[in-house]
Order: C-alpha cells, then structure tokens, then sequence
C-alpha cells in the first residue's frame, strides 16, 4: 500500500474540514436582511454647543458672594442718599440696614432692587422707597476643565451662571476627538462641617451651643459627613439634558470630557493602499468610499469584494459579497460599512491574467527601452 505523504494528509484534513466544518453564512449585499445592515449616522455627536439651554446660562444673575451697591430713596426733604454696600450671603440673601435679610439669588439686579422695596414697605420700613441694585464684583466659580477641550485648565466662571455648558464654552468648546460622554468631579462643600453644626441645638439667644451638643462633639462622634468629591456622569447627546440633569457647578468643581474612542474598518487585497481606516464621527461610509480611503483598486478587472462584518449577537462573523460593478449603479449592493468590518477585494481568474499580461508587457518595454544599438 503506497504511503501518503505529510503533504497529502494535510491537503486531505483541510479539504475534509471545509467539507463537514461550519462556514460563515455569505449574503449578497444587495439581498442583506435588514437586521444586518448599519443604520444611517445621524450625527449625534457632532454638537453645538450654543443650542444647549440650560438654568444658568443668564450671566446677569445675582449669586452668592456677588457685591452689590445698594442705593434706597425715601424722598425727605433732608435725606442724604448714600449708597451701601452689601454682599449676597450664601443662603441667598443679602442684610440691609433697617429691613433685614432680602433673598436675591437668582434674580436680575432689577428684579432684585424691587425684591428690597417691596420686602421694606411690608415690614413698615419705608412707605415708599425708591430702590436700586447695582453689581460691583461678581462672585466667580474656578472650574478646571480637562481633556478633549480646545483650551483645558482653570476657568472663572460668574456664580450665576456656572453650569456645564458654560464651562465647555469657556474652555472654548469642544474637540473632534472628543465624545458626548462627560465626568463632573463635585467637590464636597467647604460649608458642610459648619451646616451640621447651624443644626446642632442651640440655647434660646442661638448664639451658644448646648453642652451636651458639646459632649457628643469631644466624644468623636461624627457630626458631618467627610469632604468626598462626587463623581457623575453627563451625556451631552442625551434627550433629558440639561432638562432633568444637574449641570449646575460649584467653586473647584472639575469637568472631564473623555475622548472618543476610534471606530475603524479594514480593508485588504486588491487596493493599492491596504490597512485600517477611521470611520468619521457625523458621515457614513460605503463600500465604495472605504476602497477609495485605500487607495482604489489595484487590479483595473477587480470586481468581487467580501465584507466580513462582526456582530455581537452572532458567534461567528456573516460574509457579504458584493460587486464593485453594481455597487457603482446600485445604492443596495454599495452597503454601509460599521466598525470591525473588513473589506477584501478578492483575486480572480480575470485579474490574475490581467496582472500577468500588464507584468509581460512592463517586463517587454523596460527590456526594448534598455536596448542598445551597435
């Protein structure tokens, strides 16, 4: 009996393996069940900024630890009108000789000028004041704003209007690497020791805490909650921003934009620039695109492409034939490409011939041109 040789027996195996193994399932691209094609790209990612309402993006907003000039008019005969100046305490308001704390936060300084009057006339201060609010410092926030931003660092931000899309303007916006995803380090607030403390007992004159208060105190028992910074997360492209998500920022608070991860196809064979492409962030790519990033075809009769595309509810890859020929007529044969394709123009009889044709006749013209005539 004739021995088979190590050769023989592994042509034998493999012509085995392809006959009995399990294939991947091939589509033609332009019969592709619709569960296998890539949705349009809709751009989300592709931002602007400037559309994105949010609560504080009124500059002129009274905030804490703004300074205000306050002027109040009584119209006496003998009156000396003076201005005071005053600044908006943390819980909002601001102390005005004679009427008393006024909540002013959030309002205009117009707004807030007849917040005072009104707030004076109701308590039987003055019948009627002429009142008006000027700002003469602003408070501001200092965000630090780091990575996919064009200017990162440390950013003054006025208190009124400190909120996250702000602080991306002033980082001057966003870059094109980088994602809608954001992180927002809130810092704990510097008050929070002393607000536990405002809640602890007090004696009836409020200034002196009770000794047992005291006691729990020099007993290390906690009485705040330790400064930890709170991370959370902000998809700038999510429907419910900045409706129903706290964008808000406070003093030292830090913004993060992540970078985009690249999305990227491959395509091989028969191209004259083989190797891996980005897909872009806002546009699609089709398979005719995809060979033309690599250069185009390298074969003039090259026609037959696969496309091996990766899907995560499937355990093995799908294969989609397509025709370069059709795909320039057909919008279905020239499918949308998606991460982890890859693209491979397929040699055949025709381009096999082609190429040893076009090989002879190179060869043939560089050896007439080095001819050399005696």
């Amino acid at each position: 009996m004739p021995r088979i040789d190590l050769l023989t027996m592994m042509v034998l195996l493999v012509a085995a393996t392809v006959a009995t193994g399990c294939r991947s399932p091939i589509f033609r691209a332009r019969n592709l069940p619709p569960e296998f094609r890539v949705a349009a790209n809709k751009g989300e990612s592709n931002l602007n900024l400037s559309t994105l309402a949010s609560a504080g993006s009124k500059n002129s907003l009274l905030a804490p630890g703004d300074l205000l000039e306050v002027t109040i008019a009584t119209g006496r005969d003998d009156e000396r009108v003076a201005p005071m100046i005053v600044r908006v305490a943390n819980d909002g308001t601001v102390a005005i000789p004679l009427i008393g704390p006024v909540p002013v936060s959030g309002m205009e300084a117009f707004d807030a000028s007849q917040s005072i009057t009104t707030t004076a006339i109701e308590r039987g201060i003055y019948l009627h004041p002429v009142v008006t609010v000027d700002v003469k410092t602003r408070a501001v926030n200092r965000i630090t704003v780091l990575g996919a931003v064009t200017n990162p660092g440390v950013h003054e931000i006025p208190r009124g209007s400190c909120d996250v899309v702000t602080a991306l303007a002033a980082a001057g916006g966003l870059t094109e690497k980088a994602s809608t995803e954001i992180e927002v380090m809130r810092q704990a607030s510097q008050n929070t020791f002393l607000a536990a403390n405002d809640a602890a007992p007090k004696s009836e004159n409020g200034n002196v805490q009770l000794a047992a208060y005291q006691s729990l105190q020099s007993s290390g028992a906690p009485v705040a909650p330790q400064n930890v910074p709170q991370v959370s997360r902000i998809n700038l492209a999510d429907a419910r921003f900045p409706g129903r998500i706290d964008s808000r920022l406070n003093d030292r608070d830090v913004v993060m934009v992540t970078k985009r991860k690249s999305k990227v196809f491959h395509v091989s064979g028969l191209v004259n620039k083989p190797g891996q492409f980005e897909l872009p962030v806002d546009q699609d790519v089709h398979l005719l695109d995809g060979i033309a990033m690599a250069g185009g075809r390298s074969s003039p009769v090259a026609n037959k492409v696969f496309v091996i595309r990766r899907l995560e509810n499937r355990p093995e890859p799908i294969v989609i034939q397509a025709s370069l020929a059709e795909a320039k007529h057909n919008g279905a044969e020239n499918i949308r490409l998606t991460a982890g394709d890859t693209v491979t123009i397929e040699q055949t009889p025709a381009t096999v011939v082609v190429d040893t044709l076009s090989k002879i006749i190179n060869v043939s013209v560089g050896i007439a041109g080095r001819t050399t005539v005696f």
